[in-house]
């Protein structure tokens, strides 16, 4: 039904481009080329995050996405993940033993889920997968799970807060999954990291290797 009403509404208003407007495309070329690339993103930080998210044109895109589900946008910015990712995660592989990293996107509570129909960063995750024609990526959206609801992190201005709402807030569901694996967990927009920074403790008290964490945006 979301998928009709979608393609109803883009048959009435053709997407326009989040950055200079063009019509034709969410995001046009000129653009995706134009993302302000982040220089100064924390060298010591244990989350990887490639373009500003503020006052870009990412930033309607995602609340988009998030709140639409529009597969176009899920397109653009898998396709920019990947971009940014294959390279040295190809070498992660090629020192694991050359075996798949498993792909999580950062979950949402079932309650959520319900309520929005759909998981952005799975839809993210899915575009990934479509992308990755080498198996460099194990995707897999059950393995790691919200089991506490919280409120919104976006709406936490205090980093200490954002931290605490997070704590224990996710679940290994199948944790001969990644025992022993790498693992490589995806978001769309991180502030202070508590969201990213919890799924990896998660991860590797249930057994996994290695995990590395990336945004699409800070």
């Amino acid at each position: 039904m979301i998928k009709i009403l979608d393609n109803f509404l883009d048959f009435l208003f053709p997407p326009r481009c989040a950055g200079c407007g063009m019509a034709g495309n969410y995001l046009c070329l000129s653009c995706r080329a134009a993302l302000p690339r982040l220089r100064n993103y924390p060298a010591d930080s244990e989350i990887e995050a490639f373009f500003g998210y503020r006052g870009t044109a990412l930033q309607p895109l995602i609340w988009k996405l998030k709140y639409r589900g529009g597969r176009d946008i899920a397109k653009i910015m898998g396709e920019l993940l990947w971009e940014n990712l294959a390279e040295k995660m190809s070498e992660v592989k090629l020192f694991s033993g050359n075996k798949p990293i498993i792909l999580i996107p950062v979950p949402v509570h079932p309650e959520k889920r319900k309520e929005r129909g759909f998981n952005q960063m799975e839809l993210i995750a899915e575009e990934i997968s479509k992308l990755d024609t080498d198996g460099l990526f194990l995707y897999s959206s059950d393995i790691l799970t919200k089991t506490k609801e919280t409120p919104s992190q976006m709406e936490m201005k205090e980093r200490k807060k954002r931290k605490e709402n997070i704590v224990d807030a996710f679940t290994v569901s199948r944790p001969e999954n990644i025992r022993g694996k790498t693992v490589l967990v995806i978001d769309d927009v991180t502030t202070t990291g508590a969201t990213l920074l919890e799924a990896k403790k998660t991860l590797l008290s249930a057994g996994a290797h290695k995990v590395y964490l990336t945004a699409l945006s800070h």
